[in-house]
């Protein structure tokens, strides 16, 4: 796998950052990806993280993006996955079980980040 790179880029009016996630996301990782997450979470009202670069992500991974989700949602902030068809992603997420129809108790707001995978 592939080293993992974070970069956080602020929209010009900032009401929007974006982590930009390539590599590998393992729990080797896990711990420099889970400081990215919250520090763009503290930084911004929404938050898109970018995986479309992703060369590959375990279970750790998946859990971390989950938890930054519902980090987001009690703070009244959102959080965006774009994976702009990273099938290395998709079939992780799907072969983890993350892919849902529905969101899970905490998701109130019905902006589970899991919605919308296999049926």
């Amino acid at each position: 796998m592939d080293e993992v790179k974070l970069e956080r880029v602020k929209d010009p009016q900032g009401a929007t950052q974006t982590l930009m996630v390539s590599g590998g996301v393992t729990i080797c990782e896990a711990r420099d990806f889970r400081d990215a997450l919250l520090a763009t979470l503290e930084d911004a009202p929404e938050v898109r993280v970018d995986v479309s670069a992703l060369t590959g992500i375990d279970l750790t991974g998946l859990q971390l993006l989950c938890s930054a989700h519902q980090s987001a949602l009690r703070r009244g902030k959102t959080l965006h996955i774009f994976d702009g068809g990273n099938t290395t992603f998709r079939e992780a997420a799907t072969g983890a079980g993350f892919q849902r129809q529905t969101g899970c108790p905490q998701d109130r707001a019905c902006s589970c980040i899991w919605v919308g995978g296999e049926s």
